[in-house]
């Protein structure tokens, strides 16, 4: 019920609003310097066991890869919890599968990354009506003492922060915003992700794209991405505006 994230890339390659890199090196810190907290500074009986963090924002903003990156970091596999598998219909299943995969990611020092995390830490009915809303009200307060006595790194990611119960948020020690980029990181990514294969026509303006829309990392790779394919395809490799609006509408179409 869990895949593997792996990644090539560096924290170098990592471009982030700056609010959101302070914040990620307070969580950086609080896990490279937890143990010694815990045993060197004797603070090891104050402190919950493992660490909890919610990344929230919309898609393409580097959620995925800042948990896969904090992996390397640690020296520790880093695993997306596949909640189709996990949850089932019928009751009792779902914290059964739950406890299995928390107990083996204890035991192995895995990283769960729960993407689209709302979806299982939703908020829990105050009118119950029927059967469902009693076992989704049950399910949850599983999850906050499961997720409590976790000795081990769980990273939860949403789109949705406000469709997540609010006693959950209070269990995490640390909540990133992960927002589009601002004009300045923009222009970063821009530049980075351009191959010198194409050529910039004098009317692509990579200041002026950053500015006027504040395109996610991954949709920038993947305009770029395209636009790489049809110049291999077409043998054409100089690049205008017209062309990457060409390719954001094809996008935006899809």
């Amino acid at each position: 019920p869990a895949h593997l994230l792996e990644t090539k890339l560096s924290w170098d390659d990592l471009v982030l609003n700056p609010s959101t890199d302070e914040k990620l090196a307070e969580l950086k810190d609080a896990l490279l310097y937890k143990d010694q907290l815990s045993e060197e500074w004797g603070l090891g009986a104050h402190l919950k066991p493992g660490y909890r963090a919610i990344f929230y924002g919309p898609s393409g903003t580097g959620k995925s890869l800042t948990a896969t990156l904090l992996g390397k970091m640690l020296d520790r596999d880093v695993y997306r919890v596949d909640l189709s598998a996990i949850i089932s219909k019928y009751i009792g299943e779902t914290e059964e599968n739950l406890r299995k995969l928390l107990s083996k990611s204890e035991d192995k020092g895995y990283i769960l990354f729960f993407d689209e995390g709302d979806a299982l830490f939703g908020s829990r009915s105050d009118d119950v009506q029927n059967s469902n809303d009693q076992h989704q009200n049950q399910l949850i307060a599983y999850l906050l003492q499961a997720i409590e006595n976790f000795n081990g790194i769980i990273i939860l990611a949403t789109n949705m922060k406000h469709n997540m119960d609010s006693a959950f948020s209070r269990r995490f020690q640390s909540s990133i915003f992960f927002g589009p980029p601002k004009p300045e990181q923009g222009l970063e990514l821009w530049t980075r992700l351009w191959p010198e294969q194409l050529k910039k026509e004098p009317s692509l303006d990579f200041k002026l794209l950053a500015s006027s829309k504040p395109f996610t990392a991954a949709t920038i790779v993947q305009i770029v991405h395209n636009l790489a394919l049809q110049a291999i395809r077409k043998n054409k490799y100089s690049v205008g505006m017209a062309d990457i609006k060409r390719i954001v509408e094809e996008l935006q179409r899809k």
